[in-house]
Protein backbone atom coordinates (compact mmCIF):
# COMPACT_ATOMS: atom_id res chain seq x y z
CA UNK A 1 0.00 0.00 0.00
CA UNK A 2 2.85 2.35 1.03
CA UNK A 3 4.89 1.76 -2.43
CA UNK A 4 1.41 2.41 -4.29
CA UNK A 5 0.65 5.53 -2.67
CA UNK A 6 4.10 6.76 -3.21
CA UNK A 7 3.58 5.88 -7.25
CA UNK A 8 0.61 7.81 -7.17
CA UNK A 9 1.89 10.62 -5.30
CA UNK A 10 5.09 10.79 -7.88
CA UNK A 11 2.55 10.70 -10.45
CA UNK A 12 0.65 13.37 -9.40
CA UNK A 13 4.08 15.42 -8.76
CA UNK A 14 4.61 15.17 -12.33
CA UNK A 15 1.49 15.99 -14.07
CA UNK A 16 1.78 19.35 -11.87
CA UNK A 17 5.10 19.97 -12.75
CA UNK A 18 4.01 19.38 -16.41
CA UNK A 19 1.08 21.47 -15.88
CA UNK A 20 2.77 24.65 -14.68
CA UNK A 21 5.53 24.03 -17.58
CA UNK A 22 2.84 24.12 -19.83
CA UNK A 23 0.66 26.90 -18.18
CA UNK A 24 4.10 29.31 -18.36
CA UNK A 25 4.49 28.59 -22.00
CA UNK A 26 1.47 29.79 -23.01
CA UNK A 27 2.37 33.28 -20.81
CA UNK A 28 5.07 33.91 -23.29
CA UNK A 29 4.79 37.71 -24.37
CA UNK A 30 4.33 37.26 -27.86
CA UNK A 31 6.84 39.53 -30.61
CA UNK A 32 5.98 43.20 -31.55
CA UNK A 33 4.08 44.14 -34.28
CA UNK A 34 5.88 47.24 -34.26
CA UNK A 35 9.59 47.86 -34.17
CA UNK A 36 11.35 51.32 -33.38
CA UNK A 37 14.78 50.90 -35.26
CA UNK A 38 14.99 54.48 -34.36
CA UNK A 39 12.14 57.43 -34.32
CA UNK A 40 12.50 57.78 -37.87
CA UNK A 41 12.75 54.32 -38.72
CA UNK A 42 9.75 52.23 -38.20
CA UNK A 43 9.10 48.76 -39.11
CA UNK A 44 5.65 47.32 -39.25
CA UNK A 45 5.25 43.52 -39.13
CA UNK A 46 1.56 41.67 -40.45
CA UNK A 47 0.67 38.34 -39.03
CA UNK A 48 -2.52 36.30 -39.95
CA UNK A 49 -3.67 36.45 -36.61
CA UNK A 50 -3.26 40.23 -35.88
CA UNK A 51 -5.11 40.45 -39.26
CA UNK A 52 -8.26 38.18 -37.73
CA UNK A 53 -8.13 36.31 -40.99
CA UNK A 54 -8.72 39.35 -43.02
CA UNK A 55 -7.13 38.70 -46.51
CA UNK A 56 -8.26 42.10 -48.10
CA UNK A 57 -6.92 44.55 -45.18
CA UNK A 58 -5.50 47.79 -45.85
CA UNK A 59 -2.49 48.81 -44.35
CA UNK A 60 -4.14 51.95 -42.62
CA UNK A 61 -6.82 49.63 -41.22
CA UNK A 62 -4.01 47.64 -39.87
CA UNK A 63 -2.19 50.57 -38.35
CA UNK A 64 -5.63 51.67 -36.54
CA UNK A 65 -5.19 48.03 -34.88
CA UNK A 66 -1.90 48.95 -33.67
CA UNK A 67 -3.12 52.39 -33.00
CA UNK A 68 -5.83 51.02 -30.17
CA UNK A 69 -3.24 48.63 -28.62
CA UNK A 70 -1.10 51.58 -27.75
CA UNK A 71 1.67 50.19 -30.28
CA UNK A 72 1.89 53.12 -32.60
CA UNK A 73 0.81 56.77 -33.60
CA UNK A 74 0.04 57.90 -36.15
CA UNK A 75 -2.11 60.52 -38.42
CA UNK A 76 -3.63 60.80 -41.90
CA UNK A 77 -4.40 63.57 -44.02
CA UNK A 78 -6.12 63.80 -47.75
CA UNK A 79 -4.93 59.96 -47.84
CA UNK A 80 -1.53 60.59 -46.85
CA UNK A 81 -0.06 59.65 -43.78
CA UNK A 82 1.61 63.11 -42.15
CA UNK A 83 2.66 61.89 -38.57
CA UNK A 84 4.25 58.95 -37.15
CA UNK A 85 5.26 58.74 -33.48
CA UNK A 86 5.08 61.97 -32.82
CA UNK A 87 7.50 62.94 -36.48
CA UNK A 88 5.47 65.48 -38.89
CA UNK A 89 6.07 66.00 -42.41
CA UNK A 90 6.92 69.66 -42.53
CA UNK A 91 4.52 71.86 -44.85
CA UNK A 92 6.89 72.44 -47.61
CA UNK A 93 7.63 68.28 -47.79
CA UNK A 94 11.35 68.64 -47.19
CA UNK A 95 11.15 65.44 -45.69
CA UNK A 96 8.35 63.11 -45.29
CA UNK A 97 7.28 59.47 -44.14
CA UNK A 98 8.03 56.82 -46.98
CA UNK A 99 6.48 53.24 -47.03
CA UNK A 100 8.79 49.87 -48.32
CA UNK A 101 7.58 46.52 -48.28
CA UNK A 102 8.92 43.27 -48.36
CA UNK A 103 5.97 42.49 -50.60
CA UNK A 104 7.05 41.98 -53.96
CA UNK A 105 3.92 42.35 -55.51
CA UNK A 106 3.71 45.77 -53.93
CA UNK A 107 7.07 47.12 -54.14
CA UNK A 108 9.16 48.93 -56.75
CA UNK A 109 12.85 49.16 -56.05
CA UNK A 110 13.96 51.67 -58.88
CA UNK A 111 11.40 54.13 -57.11
CA UNK A 112 14.09 53.24 -54.35
CA UNK A 113 15.27 50.74 -51.43
CA UNK A 114 15.81 50.70 -47.80
CA UNK A 115 18.11 48.32 -45.74
CA UNK A 116 16.85 46.08 -42.63
CA UNK A 117 18.68 43.56 -41.15
CA UNK A 118 20.78 42.99 -44.13
CA UNK A 119 17.85 42.91 -46.87
CA UNK A 120 16.78 45.35 -49.37
CA UNK A 121 13.30 46.21 -49.84
CA UNK A 122 11.26 48.69 -52.39
CA UNK A 123 9.51 51.43 -52.00
CA UNK A 124 5.67 50.50 -51.64
CA UNK A 125 3.87 51.06 -54.93
CA UNK A 126 0.60 52.57 -53.37
CA UNK A 127 0.22 54.36 -49.65
CA UNK A 128 -1.12 52.93 -46.40
CA UNK A 129 -5.06 54.06 -47.58
CA UNK A 130 -4.56 51.83 -50.65
CA UNK A 131 -2.43 49.08 -49.85
CA UNK A 132 -3.81 45.65 -49.30
CA UNK A 133 -1.37 44.07 -46.63
CA UNK A 134 -0.45 40.32 -46.58
CA UNK A 135 0.14 38.42 -43.53
CA UNK A 136 4.16 38.12 -42.57
CA UNK A 137 5.00 40.75 -44.39
CA UNK A 138 7.44 43.66 -43.69
CA UNK A 139 6.07 47.45 -43.99
CA UNK A 140 8.96 49.78 -43.30
CA UNK A 141 8.43 53.31 -42.61
CA UNK A 142 11.32 55.82 -43.36
CA UNK A 143 11.40 59.65 -42.27
CA UNK A 144 13.45 60.85 -45.70
CA UNK A 145 14.90 64.33 -46.00
CA UNK A 146 14.82 65.61 -49.84
CA UNK A 147 16.11 68.33 -48.99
Amino acid sequence: MKNQMQKILSLMLVLAILSCTLMLSGCQKAEPLVIKDSDTYIVIKTTAEAMDGATDMLLVEYMEKLKEKGELEFSVSNGMITSINGIDNPADYSSCWMLYTSDGDNANASWGTVEYEGKEYGSAISGAETLKIKADCLYIWVFKSFS
